[in-house]
């Protein structure tokens, strides 16, 4: 039986001692033609990483809502694919058959344009005939110089897609708002596209604040008063941590988290003892953080902080005996 060769224009690319060629498939051929070389499958020669079919159904999903995926596809051509240049017609060829390419880099994508209903195009990167050991090297190669996207710039840029009342949305505006009111004790101490020391960035904000969207007087409250509500709160804080020489706790990654756990009780003891949220009644509310055990809370992981919470709600309600007040 005669082996079905197709061809497609592809750009031939000289630099030094590596030559690749540069085309455009459609995502489900690339995935017809292909094989990925995964290490749990083959110790010896394996090398790419475990398939996670969750990822790959969310990139079917983001495909069928008609979005494109850019950066390219790397391909490693083997002798099975018998392929070849031509330098007249500027075109690539190979047989169209299974297991002609080793996937280098963009299994997942690969995976997710074959479970998707439409048919995406890819930019494919092409390799002729490395060794194994090559295709090991540059697939260590793109992997380890690829940069994944920071968390807390993936939670900056929602502001480009959310809707403008979602819970993300308000979110980014308030940690602009805290970050650039000079009234805000965090004016210029929050860091929206990346970690920086002593700043506090969206990650540690979204988990400290995630739980007050669920509280009836805040979510029903516009942006501007959830600023100022966050603002009051806030300044109570400062100034008490500024009582105890503990300013810096403020921007303390676990500290905030933590804190954010005693918000409920502090403004509904502030409602019933004072009848409004003001700062100065919220400080009052706030005096028992004078007698938090520091020592005895420095973790960071989410049982840690889940208990720190508990500290200072039972020292705000009061319930909580210190030697420190004795």
């Amino acid at each position: 039986m005669t082996k079905r060769r197709i061809s497609f224009s592809a750009v031939k690319v000289d630099s030094g001692s590596n030559r690749f060629y540069v085309a455009v498939l459609s995502g489900k051929k690339l995935y017809s033609i292909s094989e990925v070389s995964r290490a749990h499958e083959d110790p010896e020669k394996g090398y790419q990483r475990h398939l996670s079919e969750n990822r790959a159904k969310k990139i079917a999903q983001y495909i069928d809502n008609g979005n494109l995926i850019p950066g390219s596809i790397v391909m490693s051509a083997q002798k099975s694919a018998g392929f070849r240049y031509s330098d007249k017609t500027k075109k690539i060829s190979f047989y169209d058959e299974p297991g002609n390419f080793f996937v280098i880099d963009g299994q997942h994508r690969l995976f997710g344009a074959h479970l998707a209903k439409e048919d995406p195009k890819f930019i494919v990167t092409i390799f002729d005939a490395l060794e194994l050991q090559g295709e090991v090297q540059y697939f260590l190669d793109v992997n380890s110089t690829q940069r994944g996207v920071p968390k807390t710039l993936q939670l900056e840029i929602l502001k480009f897609s959310e809707p403008e009342e979602s819970q993300d949305k308000i979110r980014i505006k308030l940690f602009k708002e805290l970050n650039e009111n000079p009234k805000s004790p965090l004016c210029g101490k929050l860091s929206a596209t990346k970690s920086v020391v002593g700043k506090l960035s969206h990650v540690p904000f979204q988990k400290a604040l995630e739980p007050l969207f669920k509280m009836s007087a805040f979510n029903q409250a516009t942006t501007e008063q959830k600023a100022k509500l966050l603002m009051n709160f806030l300044n109570a804080v400062e100034d008490i941590l500024s009582d105890i020489g503990k300013e810096d706790r403020l921007t303390n990654t676990a500290f905030f988290r933590s804190l954010f756990l005693s918000f409920r009780e502090v403004l509904n003891i502030s409602r019933l003892k004072y009848g409004n949220y003001k700062a100065g009644s919220i400080r009052k509310v706030l005096e028992p953080l004078k007698y938090i055990d520091w020592e005895s809370h420095t973790g960071t992981n989410n049982a840690a902080i889940t208990a720190f919470g508990g500290h200072i709600v039972s020292l705000i309600e009061g319930d909580e005996i210190s030697d420190s007040i004795l």
